[in-house]
């Protein structure tokens, strides 16, 4: 029989064949492990073909268990290992694949773990003991770590080099964030540029690539939205998520002012889903997001839309969210969804805690593999 090169196959039916073994993960990992060519070119396609078609699993804690949104993804739910730093840590964001903990006490550290196997893949010390970090994320190219309004950290990542010495001290560089936004919430990438999201809904523009300091973040601004005041902030907050060529906003829209005589707590009384014109740079609110669906974790601090997964059971056109302390996604929601007069609905209020656990729970999560 003569010998077949199957590492240099060519890309098109390659590719159909990795889109043949969506949305199982454990084909995807077999795929990957085959050779090089056929790892680079899931790489390759993971932001267009892979992460979009396979739904997230949600760690449940303190069960600490990976459950799938169906069996396609993963024939049963995986044990998940509790990892070495999340004793004591707090969980500042899911990230590229990644829960990012801050570990508080003697060594004041940073640990970026293996959101699928619960590895731990790097340990860095922090730029200083004292700041009140609130929010990390994993860019393409750097590792950026968040204190306050007016400025954050950045390292580069994964070029970064692991020091020999525990002790030694990553090369953190200090950047300014535009004194009129407000506290960064969200990072990703959308069409190859590095977008950030505030509670206040304003949209930021990073550039990392040798920018001056001072100069390394841009306040995008934009028209559209309700004002600040109307949405929830603290516990659900804005988020922000790339849908194909559409970046979607979602908003928890809190009820009107009650009045003074009323001591309560506003809840949720509507979940808005909006899309950016970048010509215009204006949000306008949608009903429709096509065949997309979106998974919002609150917990994790993070969104994933995913599109063509009815055969996973997900609806399209919806809106599923994961709750602290519920044990799966709450019912799905479509865009622009409202609460019914009389009270009834998804139940959602803003006085979601996160329960004292090792993690907080639940947490959606994608392999690092996808990115």
């Amino acid at each position: 029989m003569p010998y077949r090169d199957w590492a240099n196959l060519p890309e098109l039916p390659l590719a159909e064949v990795l889109r043949g073994l969506l949305p199982c993960i454990r084909s995807l990992y077999a795929f990957a492990g085959t050779c090089h060519p056929w790892r680079s070119l899931l790489r390759a396609s993971a932001a267009d073909l892979i992460r979009p078609r396979v739904p997230p699993l949600l760690l449940l804690c303190p069960d600490f268990r990976l459950v799938p949104f169906s069996p396609l993804v993963a024939p049963q739910s995986l044990s998940y290992p509790i990892p070495a730093p999340a004793d004591g840590a707090t969980l500042l964001s899911v990230s590229r694949g990644h829960l990012i903990l801050l570990h508080r006490g003697v060594f004041n550290s940073l640990h970026l773990v293996d959101a699928l196997t619960g590895a731990e893949r790097r340990a860095l010390q922090l730029p200083s003991p004292h700041f009140p970090y609130h929010y990390a994320a994993l860019a393409p190219s750097h590792l950026l770590l968040f204190h306050s309004m007016h400025a954050f950290f950045s390292l580069p990542f994964p070029e970064h080099p692991i020091p020999n010495n525990n002790n030694a001290r990553p090369n953190w560089t200090k950047h300014a964030l535009p004194r009129a936004a407000s506290i960064v919430t969200t990072v990703l990438e959308f069409r190859g540029r590095v977008l950030g999201l505030t509670d206040r809904a304003q949209i930021l523009e990073f550039h990392l690539g040798g920018a001056p300091s001072n100069q390394a973040v841009q306040l995008l601004p934009t028209t559209g939205l309700p004002d600040a005041t109307t949405f929830d902030r603290l516990r659900f907050g804005p988020h922000l998520v790339a849908a194909g060529d559409r970046l979607l906003l979602v908003l928890f829209m809190l009820e009107a002012n009650l009045g003074p005589v009323v001591f309560r707590v506003p809840r949720v009384n509507k979940v808005g889903v909006y899309a950016l014109d970048l010509v215009h740079m204006m949000w306008e609110e949608v009903d429709n997001i096509g065949a997309y669906t979106l998974f919002v974790d609150i917990a994790g601090r993070s969104t994933v839309a995913c599109v063509d997964v009815g055969n996973c059971g997900v609806e399209e056109n919806r809106v599923y969210v994961g709750v602290p302390n519920c044990r799966a996604w709450r019912r799905p929601l479509p865009p622009g969804w409202e609460a019914t007069p009389n009270g009834e609905g998804f139940g959602l209020n803003s006085r979601v805690t996160l329960a004292r656990r090792p993690l907080p729970s639940p947490i959606s999560v994608h392999p690092p593999l996808f990115f």
